[in-house]
């Protein structure tokens, strides 16, 4: 894990039409999505694992 990291959501790339397959996976809890909306990052709970980028079909999301 590197401090200098944060999570971020490519919301051009989310389709935004099904619940985010990302969001079961994140150990922490630290994504949320309401609706079929782009999901949410509380970095606060983001341990910066990688486990939601490598799940993510369209690569909607990427540690920075």
């Amino acid at each position: 894990m590197r401090d200098d990291l944060t999570l971020v959501v490519k919301v051009s790339r989310c389709p935004q039409n099904h619940p985010c397959p990302a969001v079961r996976v994140c150990p922490v809890d630290a994504l949320h999505q309401v609706g079929y909306g782009a999901p949410t990052v509380d970095m606060d709970k983001c341990i910066k694992c990688g486990k939601c980028v490598r799940f993510c079909p369209t690569r909607a999301l990427a540690l920075e």
